[in-house]
C-alpha cells in the first residue's frame, strides 16, 4: 500500500519519513496551509528525498504561474485541488469528493473531505467512493496510528495520506508517530 507523510517543511523531516518506510512525501507549496514552504525550502527537501521515495508537490492555488513554478522544481507528482493541466511528465493526483465523476487527467485520486485539516473521514462514504472509480484512491482525513488498522481492514484503500497525524504539532513532524504510522499501515501494530 502507498503511504504518503504530507506537509514536510524539512530536509531532515524528509529523511525521517523515509527511514520510517514512506513511499512518498508531500511538500506542500503556494498554499495558506501551516505547512506550506518557499520555492528555496522545497528544493532542498526535494535533493534530500529524490531517488528514494517519491516527492509530490502539493497546491490549493488555481494558478497557472504557481503550477509552472511547481513544475520547474521537478518532483515526481504533483497533488492540485482545482481543475489545472499539469505535463505528462508527472503523476498527477487530484482532490476529489467522491460523489462527483473523477476529474479527468487523473493518475490518482485524493479522497480527503476535510481538505487537510485532519478531520477524520466518513467510512461510508470512502466506501462507497472507492467502488465508483477504477483509479487508485488515496485517503486522507484524521489519520493516525491508531485509526488506520480500521480503515485499511474496513476499505483496503490503493493508499494513504497523512500530515497532522504525525506531528508533535502543525508543521513538525514527529518521527516516532512517522515510525508508528508507517508501523500500522505494513500490519506490525
Amino acid at each position: 500500500m502507498y503511504v504518503k507523510i504530507c506537509g514536510i517543511r524539512t530536509p531532515t523531516d524528509a529523511r525521517s519519513a523515509i527511514d520510517a518506510g514512506a513511499d512518498a512525501i508531500g511538500i506542500i507549496l503556494s498554499s495558506d496551509s501551516p505547512r506550506s514552504v518557499s520555492r528555496r525550502r522545497a528544493e532542498a527537501i526535494i535533493e534530500a528525498a529524490s531517488g528514494r521515495v517519491e516527492t509530490v508537490c502539493v497546491t490549493t492555488s488555481r494558478s497557472p504561474a504557481d503550477l509552472r513554478m511547481i513544475c520547474s522544481l521537478s518532483p515526481d507528482a504533483v497533488q492540485i485541488y482545482h481543475p489545472l493541466s499539469l505535463p505528462d511528465r508527472f503523476i498527477t493526483i487530484t482532490d476529489w469528493d467522491g460523489i462527483s465523476d473523477p476529474p479527468e487527467g487523473s493518475d490518482r485520486l485524493l479522497l480527503d473531505p476535510s481538505r487537510g485539516r485532519g478531520i477524520p473521514m466518513d467510512i461510508d462514504h470512502a466506501e462507497a467512493a472507492i467502488r465508483r472509480t477504477d483509479l487508485p484512491v488515496i485517503l486522507a482525513g484524521g489519520l493516525t496510528p491508531a485509526s488506520v488498522p480500521g480503515v485499511i481492514h474496513s476499505l483496503h484503500p490503493a493508499g494513504l495520506d497523512v500530515s497532522s497525524g504525525v506531528e508533535q504539532r502543525p508543521g513538525l513532524k514527529d518521527p516516532i508517530l512517522m515510525e508508528a504510522f508507517l508501523r500500522a499501515c505494513r500490519g506490525g501494530v
